[in-house]
């Protein structure tokens, strides 16, 4: 008896030694899936950031500019985040050289990121509701440490989205400033079942206009037909005008009553196949029609005809003679100021550049006009438009063509000019679609 007592003891003594090793095991479990649950729950915080510096890199042999390194330093400090869970997006906007040398410099960066799906909290910057910071701006200070290698020793927070930029305007402010009036709502058209219409009452009453649709795109225009032709109509109440024709003739189809009676107005049969057509008046009786056409892969030829009688007879004047390149714009300011632009001039061993002509005689010679753009710039900005005169100042963006991506594409050099354009300065950057200024 004595004796089974002593096992019942010692059996006794194991379960209480198995009840306490569960009861620690399942305790400590519990402890430590709360410690990996708190693990799970991410910051990103400025120390985070601090903690990866200095970072060091070999860039590659063609890795020249300035810009570049810091870009890959950047690359290399945004994959660590990545890595860690912290982020799972990061994407720059430019890159901007501030000062320096190869030996030491500073670079700005603007850029974006997207906090990793565990990420609670972070004092990078305002978090918005698809969990991305956009508007970043950091100023990268490196050092070169030996040959190809460099060392980001320091980054400092800053505000400006346009650091290091000259002058930029939005597109409000650039209109508003050199006095651009807003699209008149009131003067419009619309093309229904094949039939052109204008209103000059916001759509309260409606004009068909007595023409075949098809007239209106005769030439070489392969672009929809839903919508008119850029620079081919004028509609204001006391003039409206369309170019018809274009495979054997050129014609305006000209109203000065709103569209109680229409006069076509014959222009040309020396252009055939049209490509593009400019149409405008700049006065009550002054106007142009320029029309480019008989286009054979990169030339064409051009034609600009004006009238003084408010677009009842046309007449030829001079043309560019210098060169058979495709027409990119084209316009008058007034009956002796107009300008041709040809896209780009593109010479071996060069950036491409604007090539801009210039009349000051209402058509009887033409020149040349240099539009100086920036060295930092040159290669970007590549096609000039026809600027915008208030009196004697002038204003021209220059666009960077068909295949332009820096920035986005859509970022213009201004330009300004005192002497009715025969002259420009730089002036800054126009940015129309916002991609600076988030």
């Amino acid at each position: 008896m004595k004796k089974f007592s002593k096992r019942n003891l010692v059996l006794i003594e194991v379960l209480l030694v198995i009840v306490a090793f569960s009861i620690f095991y399942f305790w400590n479990s519990d402890e430590v899936k709360k410690v990996e649950e708190e693990k799970t729950v991410l910051i990103l915080s400025e120390n985070d950031l601090h903690e990866q510096l200095p970072l060091t890199k070999r860039v590659e042999e063609d890795d020249t500019k300035l810009e570049t390194i810091a870009y890959r330093l950047w690359y290399d400090l945004m994959a660590n985040f990545k890595d860690s869970g912290q982020l799972t997006h990061a994407s720059f906007t430019r890159f901007q050289f501030l000062e320096g040398d190869d030996e030491a410099f500073k670079v700005a960066v603007i850029f974006q990121v997207q906090l990793g799906e565990d990420v609670q909290k972070t004092n990078w910057g305002k978090v918005e509701e698809d969990r991305f910071l956009r508007g970043m701006v950091w100023e990268l200070n490196i050092k070169k440490a030996e040959d190809r290698t460099y060392t980001l020793e320091t980054i400092e927070k800053l505000t400006d989205p346009y650091v290091g930029l000259p002058p930029v305007q939005d597109s409000e402010d650039y209109r508003n400033e050199v006095g651009i009036p807003e699209v008149n709502e009131e003067h419009r058209y619309e093309i229904v079942d094949g039939r052109l219409k204008v209103t000059y009452n916001n759509g309260g009453d409606w004009v068909e206009v007595p023409v075949n649709i098809e007239e209106l795109f005769e030439g070489d225009y392969n672009g929809t037909t839903s919508e008119l032709i850029d620079g081919s109509y004028v509609i204001h109440p006391e003039r409206t005008a369309f170019v018809i024709g274009g495979n054997e003739t050129v014609r305006v189809l000209l109203s000065t009553d709103q569209g109680s009676t229409w006069e076509e107005v014959f222009v040309t049969d020396e252009l055939p196949g049209v490509r593009l057509r400019y149409l405008g008046f700049t006065s009550e009786q002054d106007g142009y029609l320029i029309v480019t056409g008989y286009r054979t892969m990169s030339s064409e030829g051009h034609v600009v005809f004006k009238t003084n009688d408010g677009g009842q007879s046309w007449y030829k004047i001079e043309s560019v003679t210098e060169t058979m390149s495709l027409v990119t714009d084209a316009g008058f300011i007034n009956n002796e100021i107009g300008f041709l632009s040809f896209g780009s001039f593109n010479w071996e061993g060069q950036p491409p550049r604007p090539w801009l002509y210039r009349t000051g005689d209402g058509g009887n010679t033409w020149e040349e006009v240099a539009v100086p753009i920036p060295d930092e710039y040159k290669g970007y900005f590549t096609e000039a438009e026809v600027p915008v005169f208030n009196e004697d100042q002038g204003t021209l963006l220059v666009n960077q063509g068909p295949n332009g991506d820096y920035l986005g594409g859509n970022l213009l050099a201004k330009f300004t000019s005192e002497d009715k354009g025969k002259t420009w300065t730089f002036a800054g950057l126009v940015d129309v679609d916002g991609v600076l200024g988030f």
